[in-house]
């Protein structure tokens, strides 16, 4: 039988040896109501509590530790330090630590480090939960509705001997946020129970000692932030000191423990439904990752001498022909700090956009710094900045090259500055719909080698066909444009910079231009706001306003620039939809965008106040306050920052980023003048010039294989496994009871407990993103019904062997005794985790091949057991037996097997546990009493990684067969004088019959597997009449009432003579001498006795000779070699003519009674025994060219008759000789 994996449930459960009438097996149904879960207590995943405080309330004896929490936005258990203690219990901890905490979005550290180093000098570095997890703690909940504050508990000595409990609330906060160093209002506190109000996050309290909180970063305490007293409190640098200060400094930082009292229960949560059929895959917000990619190549040094903000070591960046192209004020290329493979390579440098890798195929020189580039459609790329010279040509601030030499290719446009002292400075390209679109300090652009230019005031365009500068569209900006961003939508480009006016219109550090002829401003006129700018009498801004960057994306205009503003405008009106301000920070100087996503980078390093437009005072109507490190991410449809993208960066001169770009592959690419960047695992890394950021994986795991149950324990367990996902990286699964997740796990298997109450579990799988699958469809787990039947529950004992010893031919059998070998429990194997048994404690070189087991069981009333199943793991493949009938093999190759057969694939131990393989047993093949079931595991290679096995053996009880009707239609018919053939119908109703026997005359002859229905008997007795009985036999042996018929067998004909033949390979009386050829040797009266005789084909140095001529290897060789052969003739009168066919090797003469029938490669004349051959033929072509000779039949006599033949060699030394021959004579 072949093996047939399938995804129904599978019924697992008791012991064996016994009868086996337990009510243990899974029962499917539609969707059923979820048991009811426990009294949460937090001590396993299962029974996870919504908060720290329901564990308290509900176990009031509760102590200090680690519990398991779960709510609604956690979604799934995770565990979580509680002081069951203070001031009645329920506190969780969300950070701890001495000095250096931080502000990021993300957390620092694992939550692991928090809730198993709670406090002690081991808990001096600080690790605090992500907010996102904080968030999960309180259900999405307010942070300012929490009852309790947020609760500190700093040390307040040296010796970590006393403690302060501190409580205080925000004013207004939604969510959680880690900035407590921004300027988050403080509406209440206490210190140990004094109570008082005001202040901000960074600062609050009532003196300057221990009653006093300060957030903040001080370049006297090496800007190690913490929860510090006032001025007045110091403390030790010491390794073991509870309290953190430089020697003669205040504001020490204590170890301080964060603690919160979200009051929620699993009761009064909504977990929503998950209807039978499951519920969709989620998946993460498309975001980079906040960890850097791996520092392949960056750059260093300064190509023109000067390191300010405006020479940066990287400006800008672009993509074509598989390349990133960076440019800036770089000098070098290399591939570490240290100058590893360093190679000069100023101002512009291409990189492989899917390793990082340096093009060194790429080599412009340009003898000034980059600061645009764009990718044109006909694959050239466009530069700008501030050069002269291109690769020894001049070549003002504009340039088309090759991109894969650096070349300049094709027509070329120069940039121009006509007023006195005006040196052409590019500062940004865009390209759209055919158009290069160009800002910076420019009053002229002309095609190189024509007599015309046109005018471009601070900004242009390019038709891009054929590099002609348009002449009817002059931005005509009155200042320095610095960015540029042509609309998708093809009808507008935006500029921002210096200039405060377009020709006559005031348009302040911004405007948005039509693409129409004559470049007119959209209406409504844009009338940008400026976060710190004031108007004199003549109604002209004053104070700094400029803007260096903007883009359109999400239905909205994004400008940002200077003093710490970014705002987003409605494209349509220009109304000014949000804003956000950077706090300690600087301008914006750089935005970007991938339609999902603004990047907007800056010299800021501190906080982003969200919807706030002023500086340098935010004020108070600010919503957000986030963690801003010289960049960050905006939703481009909400407007809204996306805190969750907190990369941790370090700048040389803290510049920030000056040019942000997402490539084909959606990693992100950021430039300035970077120095440092932290990646995966926090690990500091160089990062020369630029960083890159891998985009975060958005794509949801595949849904797991359906659910399938087996039960155990008496059916009070019910094991579910499930199919495996596959995913980028590893996935874990979420176990779902309910409507809950109750279980994270990397196996494919968990046990659950069987209710009286059926309950809905679901699967899906979670990668490291958190992107989620789709669930599976329910499994409704509920007590079995009475006619399930389990025989061998997964996990059981089993006898089994790993030898390379020979293995017994009936180990299979019930006959084989197996007391000789071990026992040990499922699951059985080598090489992997989570064993019951290791068949292999000695690691045996070489392995064997294959590994045996064997398990008996007892079995009442086996003729009403139905449905069998048995489910077993294939690692690499298996073989099933049934009391020594194989009921099925997977990844095993056709035909007998032994112990050494290899499996025809291979699979890993995880993959073939998450994928057992079910096989159906037929009913009827079990016995009462004891049966055994056996198994052989067979690896695809010696050294294969592990094995694997475990088998579950599961049944119901159904009704006993009935035995099959009578056959139909029975018939016998003699069809030879000693052959019968009895044929039959099977019957139409009833019981399928498996087999039929048939009788003869009252024995049984034969047995026939359905569906075949007819037998012949031979070997019969010619006259006689013969009875014969057909019998259906169904499952179990059960058999139909006989149908009985009778044939009478024909007597013999006789046939009369046959035909006249002598076949080749025929034997015949042979001589091979040199001694005289009696004279009447080829007549039929010469006794030939004392000749050798021996069957065709004769032969010397012939491959195929059966009879060697020259066994006695004479020397000299006779020339010639005779043969004889008699046959009978009876009537020779009615034979016809026929013909012989000889070899002529290397000639031949045929006789019949001594009458010659013709002769080949032999001379003309009287013959002797000496005669030579007139040819020397190889056997080959003898024997492919036979010779044929007439026979008369008036040669032929009644009686015995003659043939004789002579062959003769062509010289006594001819390579080979060889003779047969065949006679056909047909009778009239």
């Amino acid at each position: 039988m072949g093996s047939s994996p399938q995804t129904r449930i599978r019924r697992l459960a008791a012991t064996t040896a016994v009868a086996v009438t337990t009510l243990v097996a899974s029962l499917l149904s539609p969707m059923a109501a979820s048991a009811a879960d426990p009294l949460p207590n937090g001590l396993t995943s299962e029974t996870a509590a919504g908060s720290c405080w329901e564990v308290k309330q509900n176990y009031p004896a509760s102590t200090d530790g680690v519990y398991w929490l779960v709510t609604p936005a956690l979604v799934a258990p995770e565990q979580f330090y509680c002081d069951q203690t203070t001031s009645g219990g329920g506190w969780v901890l969300v950070g701890r630590g001495r000095e250096a905490w931080k502000e990021g979005y993300n957390g620092l550290r694992t939550p692991a480090d928090i809730r198993n180093t709670p406090s002690g000098t081991g808990a001096f570095q600080p690790a605090q939960l992500p907010a996102a997890t904080i968030d999960g703690l309180l259900n999405n909940g307010r942070v300012d509705a929490l009852g309790d504050g947020i609760r500190l508990r700093r040390a307040t000595n040296t010796a970590g001997t006393s403690w302060q409990e501190a409580r205080f609330k925000f004013q207004s906060r939604d969510r959680w946020v880690w900035t407590f160093g921004a300027e988050h209002r403080v509406s209440t506190y206490s210190f140990d129970g004094v109570n008082g109000s005001g202040g901000q996050t960074n600062n609050f309290g009532s003196n300057n000692q221990t009653r006093r909180v300060v957030f903040s970063e001080q370049s006297s305490h090496q800007f190690l932030n913490g929860w510090a007293f006032g001025s007045s409190t110091g403390g030790s640098t010491a390794a073991t000191s509870f309290l953190w200060a430089p020697s003669g400094q205040g504001y020490a930082r204590p170890f301080t423990q964060v603690f919160l009292r979200p009051q929620l229960k699993i009761a009064s949560m909504d977990f929503g439904t998950i209807p039978a059929g499951g519920i969709g895959a989620s998946t993460v917000a498309a975001i980079p990752e906040s960890d850097a990619m791996r520092t392949v190549w960056g750059v260093s040094g300064f190509a023109n001498g000067s390191s300010g903000e405006l020479n940066t070591e990287v400006a800008e960046f672009a993509e074509t022909a598989g390349k990133v192209y960076v440019g800036g004020n770089f000098r070098y290329v290399q591939r570490t700090e240290a100058g590893s493979g360093q190679v000069e390579q100023p101002n512009l440098a291409a990189f492989d956009v899917n390793t990082g890798e340096w093009v060194s195929s790429f080599r412009p020189v340009l003898n000034g710094q980059v600061k645009a580039i764009a990718a044109l459609p006909d694959g050239r790329l466009a530069v700008g900045g501030q050069f002269s010279m291109v690769n020894g040509v001049a070549q003002n601030a504009l340039a088309f090259l090759d991109p894969t030499t650096g070349a300049l290719s094709g027509m070329q446009v120069v940039a121009e500055h006509r007023t006195a002292g005006g040196v052409p400075y590019l500062r940004d390209l865009d390209v759209q719909d055919g158009y290069l679109y160009v800002a910076g300090a420019l009053t002229h652009l002309t095609r190189v080698g024509a007599s015309s230019s046109a005018s471009a005031w601070n900004g242009g365009r390019i038709l891009l066909s054929n590099s002609t500068p348009d002449t009817g569209w002059n931005a005509f900006l009155n200042g320095t444009s610095v960015a540029v961003d042509a609309s998708d939508q093809g009808d507008r480009a935006y500029f921002s910079g210096y200039f405060k006016m377009k020709q006559t219109t005031s348009t302040p550090s911004a405007a948005a231009i039509q693409t129409a002829a004559g470049a007119p401003l959209v209406a409504p006129l844009w009338s940008p706001s400026f976060s710190k700018a004031s108007i004199d009498g003549s109604g002209n801004y004053v104070g700094n306003i400029w803007q260096l960057g903007v883009t359109e994306a999400g239905g909205k205009v994004w400008l940002g620039g200077s003093e710490h503003s970014l705002f987003a405008y409605d494209r349509s009106t220009f109304q000014r939809l949000s804003g956000s301000i950077t706090k300690a920070g600087g301008d914006f100087q750089t935005v970007e965008h991938n339609n999902d996503l603004v990047i907007g980078g800056c010299h800021c390093g501190h906080w982003v106040y969200q919807n706030a437009y002023a500086w340098s005072d935010v004020g108070t109507g600010w919503t957000q306050a986030d963690k801003i490190n010289l960049m960050g991410a905006w939703n481009a449809a909400t407007g809204s920052y996306v805190a969750a993208w907190s990369p941790v960066v370090q700048a040389r001169a803290g510049y920030g980023a000056w040019g942000t770009f997402f490539d084909s592959t959606g990693v992100l690419w950021a430039g300035g003048d970077f120095s440092r960047s932290v990646r995966a695992g926090e690990v500091l890394q160089w990062s020369g010039g630029f960083i890159r950021f891998a985009p975060r994986d958005t794509t949801a795991p595949t849904t797991p294989g359906a659910i399938s149950s087996t039960f155990g324990s008496g059916g009070t367990q019910a094991t579910l496994s499930w199919g495996g996902s596959t995913d980028a990286g590893g996935v874990t699964y979420e176990v779902i009871r309910g409507n809950r997740v109750i279980l994270s796990t990397t196996t494919t298997s968990y046990t659950v407990p069987v209710t009286t109450t059926p309950t809905n579990y679901f699967v899906r799988a979670r990668d490291a993103a958190g992107n989620r699958s789709a669930t599976t469809a329910a499994m409704v787990v509920q007590p079995p019904p009475a006619s399930a039947l389990t025989f061998i529950e997964t996990l059981s004992p089993w006898s089994w062997r790993f030898s390379a010893d020979a293995l017994a031919a009936d180990w299979n059998t019930l006959a084989f005794d197996d007391a000789s070998w071990p026992t040990g429990s499922a699951v059985l194997g080598r090489g992997t985790t989570g064993l019951g048994t290791n068949i292999d404690p000695t690691a045996l070189s070489p392995r064997p091949l294959s590994a045996q087991f064997r398990k008996e069981f007892t079995v009442t009333d086996a003729l009403t057991v139905v449905n069998g199943k048995i489910t077993v793991i294939a690692n690499d493949g298996v073989v099933v037996y049934l009391n020594g009938t194989e009921i099925g093999r997977h990844r095993m190759p056709t035909g007998t097997l032994t112990q050494n057969s290899y499996a025809n694939g291979v699979v890993t131990a995880a993959a073939a546990a998450a994928s057992r393989v079910t096989f159906d047993v037929p009913q009827g093949l079990l016995v009462d009493g004891v049966n055994v079931i056996a198994a052989s595991t067979h690896s695809n290679f010696r050294s294969t990684a592990d094995v694997t096995f475990d088998l579950s053996f599961t049944a119901e009880r159904g009704a006993a067969p009935q035995p099959p009707a009578a056959v139909e239609g029975a018939s016998a018919t003699a069809t030879a004088p000693d052959a019968v053939t009895v044929s039959w119908t099977a019957p139409a109703t009833g019981t399928a019959p498996q087999s039929y026997t048939v009788q003869r005359d009252g024995v049984e002859v034969g047995t026939v597997t359905a569906p075949t229905v007819t037998f012949d008997d031979t070997g019969l007795t010619p006259e006689t009449t013969y009875e014969y009985t057909i019998t259906a036999v169904g499952v179990g042996g059960l058999t139909s009432p006989p149908a009985t018929v009778s044939a009478t067998t024909p007597a013999v004909e006789d046939p009369g003579p046959g035909d006249v033949t002598v076949a080749n390979g025929a034997t015949w009386s042979w001589r091979y001498t040199a001694d005289p050829l009696p004279a009447d040797w080829n007549a039929p009266t010469f006794d030939a006795s004392a000749w050798a005789s021996a069957p065709a084909l004769f032969g010397i140095n012939v491959p195929a000779q059966v009879t060697n001529l020259n066994e006695a290897a004479l020397s000299p060789r006779p020339l010639s070699a005779q043969f004889r052969t008699s046959f009978e003739v009876v009537d020779a009168s009615t034979v016809t003519d026929g013909a012989v066919t000889v070899i002529a090797d290397d000639g031949v003469v045929v006789y019949l009674n001594g009458t010659e029938l013709g002769r080949a490669n032999l001379p003309t004349g009287t013959l002797t025994q000496n005669s030579y051959a007139t040819a020397a033929p190889r056997y080959t072509a003898a024997t492919a060219n036979r010779v044929t000779f007439a026979v008369p039949a008036s040669l032929l006599v009644d009686g015995v008759n003659v043939l004789a033949a002579s062959v003769h060699a062509n010289y006594r030394t001819t390579p080979d000789l060889s003779f047969d021959l065949a006679l056909s004579m047909l009778r009239q």
